[in-house]
């Protein structure tokens, strides 16, 4: 997820500036032709339109309407906004991802973020830049269940398996497809949870940050489940755009590689999430 310094003598530091360097020249190129249509108004207006979510979606939206955003989204898009010399105008009306993906596509909004992944469905109807954070899917079987069939993995691959699963996460396409109506869908993932230590689930299923963030918050409960991750599957965080601004697409994408190289979504990541190898 994060980038790893070099540690070849000079090249250490000499690499990463090299490239943030390039970086600064291709951001200069872009703005010096920033009359594309996709960006003129944006740039005119000296305003960035970015769609959230209403509610708060803690550690990634923090700050109640009308504040300013925190979190680790929150805080990334106002960094984007501040680098492309615009005010951060926010828009927090929509309650799901679909609305935030309707939003940009009837140009409300300039852009949206929000855990949104660039799943097939949305990526039908509007652009994602490359991901700014990339997540890691994260099961909760029931132990006892488990231990019978022989390992998660194998009771989860029963065709009668059944999982839970929060309506919001950034793993729910691959769990569609994977259960179909055997996946129940609830408001959170501590309710997915509650759904496996009631019985009526066999797995809760999350992204780290979620599941991390339960165990810490219930390490007691915890020892009732056995943790599994697919490898396999690591939804990206990304940044929507309207399907004709594939300038700021291309803008937005410099901007996420450079704040990457210059260790600000590190930092971000270090402060909202924690360490990531503790997740």
């Amino acid at each position: 997820m994060l980038l790893r310094p070099y540690t070849c003598g000079p090249l250490r530091y000499a690499v990463p500036a090299l490239l943030l360097a390039c970086l600064q020249l291709l951001m200069l190129s872009i703005g010096s032709r920033l009359c594309a249509a996709d960006i003129e108004e944006i740039v005119t207006a000296k305003v960035l339109r970015v769609g959230v979510l209403a509610g708060e979606t803690p550690p990634f939206l923090q700050g109640a309407a009308g504040e300013a955003l925190g979190g680790l989204e929150g805080e990334f898009i106002t960094e984007v906004a501040r680098r492309m010399e615009v005010k951060l105008e926010v828009v927090r009306t929509a309650r799901t991802g679909d609305e935030l993906i309707a939003q940009v596509v009837n140009s409300r909004i300039d852009v949206a973020i929000g855990q949104l992944t660039d799943s097939l469905e949305w990526a039908k109807s509007v652009r994602f830049t490359k991901p700014y954070l990339v997540l890691q899917e994260v099961r909760l079987a029931d132990r006892l269940a488990a231990a019978r069939a022989g390992g998660s993995t194998r009771l989860l691959a029963s065709k009668t398996a059944r999982v839970s699963a929060s309506a919001g996460s950034v793993v729910l396409p691959a769990l569609q497809e994977e259960f179909g109506d055997r996946l129940a869908l609830v408001p959170n993932f501590a309710a997915a949870v509650e759904g496996v230590l009631a019985g009526k689930s066999l797995a809760a299923v999350g992204d780290d940050v979620a599941v991390v963030r339960w165990l810490k918050a219930n390490p007691a409960l915890g020892l009732r489940l056995e943790l599994s991750t697919r490898p396999d599957r690591r939804p990206g965080l990304a940044i929507a755009v309207p399907w004709k601004s594939d300038d700021l697409q291309a803008w937005l994408n410099l901007c996420i590689d450079k704040c990457k190289l210059d260790g600000t979504l590190q930092g971000l990541s270090a402060k909202h999430l924690g360490d990531p190898t503790a997740r």
